[in-house]
């Protein structure tokens, strides 16, 4: 029976050591390749990664616009500093009807005054309009609503605006005082005939009564004027004779002896 050859530990090391490399390849992969060092081996170069960060845009210059011509109140023409004019919407509010609202040449006048020719800054263009700011920096249709030339479309929802058509309405200023009070899509009312004034009849002049009769003097020898006698043949016929002084028909003239008695006889 022949001897078991011995394996020398050196191979036992080498062989023990190829086995745990082969169980970490299996664990986490296949191991790196060992780079070439031999002058055969082909030389590679790693390639720059290319830029692509993009240039900067050129932001565009800001266009101004001045008003050109006022259609009405809430409709104007305006001019941009780059050559360009566009007809804009005022937001949030409406203008009298041209030549037959009630209000209209009032609110026109007072637009084309502000507006014509002047400096503005264009809002956001909505599908309603474009906010309109005037130069010294105030809203131009919160203006135009505070003072009565135009009023507030409610379809806008701008509560600012809504604020200031009421206080508008409470001072009946502009279009909504007479005659218009608030109309601005009819002709001003007709004004109410004025009723023609009352003349009272002028009293007739006071008629001065006619004075009374001057009353007759009567004394002691003249008798009262309702009964006369024209002698005492009269007097006798009418049996009044005598007749004493004081008595109807006596007179002087009938009594010759002067004694207060005449026609004694």
């Amino acid at each position: 029976m022949q001897p078991k050859k011995r394996i020398p530990n050196w191979l036992k090391i080498v062989l023990a050591a190829f086995t745990v490399l082969f169980v970490l390849g299996a664990i986490f992969g296949k191991a790196p390749e060992p780079k070439l060092t031999s002058a055969a081996a082909p030389a590679t170069s790693t390639p720059r990664p290319t830029s692509t960060t993009p240039s900067p845009t050129p932001t565009p210059a800001a266009v101004s616009y001045t008003v050109g011509s006022v259609t009405d109140g809430a409709t104007v023409v305006v001019n941009g500093s780059d050559g360009t004019s566009k007809t804009v919407h005022v937001l949030g509010v409406i203008a009298p009807v041209a030549s037959t609202g009630c209000y209209a040449a009032e609110s026109l006048a007072w637009a084309t005054s502000t507006l014509s020719g002047n400096a503005v800054t264009l809002g956001a263009e909505t599908a309603q309009g474009i906010a309109l700011t005037l130069a010294d920096g105030q809203d131009y249709a919160t203006l135009a609503i505070q003072k009565g030339y135009l009023k507030y479309a409610a379809t806008a929802a701008l509560p600012a605006l809504a604020a200031g058509e009421t206080a508008a309405k409470q001072a009946v200023s502009g279009l909504w005082g007479p005659p218009c009070q608030g109309t601005i899509d009819a002709p001003a009312p007709a004004p109410a005939p004025t009723p023609a004034p009352i003349t009272a009849p002028k009293p007739a002049p006071a008629t001065k009564a006619a004075p009374p009769p001057a009353p007759v003097e009567t004394t002691e020898d003249a008798p009262a004027p309702s009964v006369y006698y024209a002698n005492c043949s009269a007097a006798k016929a009418a049996h009044a004779a005598p007749l004493h002084r004081g008595e109807p028909g006596y007179r002087p003239a009938l009594d010759r002896d002067g004694d207060g008695v005449a026609c004694e006889r």
